[in-house]
């Protein structure tokens, strides 16, 4: 008996043993766990503090700056491709200078927003998106401007697409079957009436001009010589007007100079100068001598 409770007093001094240990280790564990993190959060909120503090943080950040771009380059993320994507009339080298980057500089360091409005202060085009690919692509799709008249200026001849914008870098021979507008608001209103005269084919093909008149209407030229007077409103509703006297009348190959439209109910029309002497002194029959 005696020996039984010595050895069990003995397990129990060895558990007590181990217990006093273990309690230790993960006490000093949770201490170290606790300084570790501590010094970690001190360092993060210490070290820009510092940093500011002493004047050194934008120093810094500039050298993290560009080891970032140069780190990034030494792994392939350069420029290596642009693809550019609705370019027709646009000058190529203009399109490049406007992108602004070349092969093999550094894609991170490009700025999408700056170089697509670059681009679009390009003549020829309306719209443009950019996008950046990595590691080493850049992407340009365009819109151009679709030229639609050309404006009759004292200096001569320039052409104008829908929103009225003068284009630039271009040959005028490609462009002279083209409308021309004369007047100096005409760009900014060619677009709302060319449409209309567009919507009756057969009549616009006759079409060779026409002149901003007071700032309010139009008169249409045709290639014939003959002169179409437009109301300021509802200019479409005349148009029609106009094309129904044709087809009822053929008034457009008769010896007219002006068909005057601009009174809804209607329609005055002034005979060339000599279809208008005729029909004043109309030829007299008689014997010959």
């Amino acid at each position: 008996m005696r020996a039984l409770g010595t050895l069990e007093e003995q397990a129990r001094e060895r558990r007590e043993k181990l217990q006093q240990q273990h309690g230790v280790g993960a006490n000093l564990k949770k201490l170290v766990r606790v300084f570790w993190w501590s010094s970690l959060t001190a360092l993060l909120i210490a070290g820009p503090f510092a940093l500011w503090y002493t004047g050194k943080a934008e120093k810094w950040y500039a050298v993290a700056e560009v080891e970032a771009i140069r780190l990034s380059a030494e792994f392939g993320m350069t420029v290596k491709n642009i693809e550019v994507r609705g370019r027709e009339k646009t000058d190529p080298e203009a399109l490049l200078a406007a992108i602004g980057q070349k092969p093999g500089t550094p894609i991170v360091t490009f700025d999408v927003d700056a170089a697509r409005e670059r681009i679009e202060q390009l003549s020829w085009v309306r719209d443009a998106i950019v996008e950046r690919r990595l590691p080493n692509r850049l992407i340009v799709s365009i819109t151009e401007r679709q030229p639609v008249a050309l404006w009759q200026t004292d200096t001569g001849h320039v052409v104008i697409d829908a929103d009225g914008a003068q284009l630039q870098n271009y040959e005028l021979g490609d462009y002279l079957d083209l409308p021309v507008v004369v007047g100096a608001d005409a760009p900014e209103h060619a677009s709302e009436m060319l449409t209309t005269l567009k919507s009756i084919p057969r009549l616009f093909d006759m079409v060779s001009g026409a002149q901003r008149i007071g700032n309010r209407r139009w008169n249409i030229q045709l290639a014939n010589g003959m002169f179409i007077r437009l109301p300021e409103d509802n200019i479409d509703k005349a148009w029609a007007r106009l094309d129904q006297l044709d087809q009822e009348h053929h008034i457009l190959s008769r010896d007219v100079l002006i068909v005057d439209l601009r009174l809804p109910d209607r329609t005055f029309v002034r005979l060339t100068p000599g279809a208008a002497e005729q029909r004043r002194n109309p030829p007299k029959k008689g014997n010959a001598a």
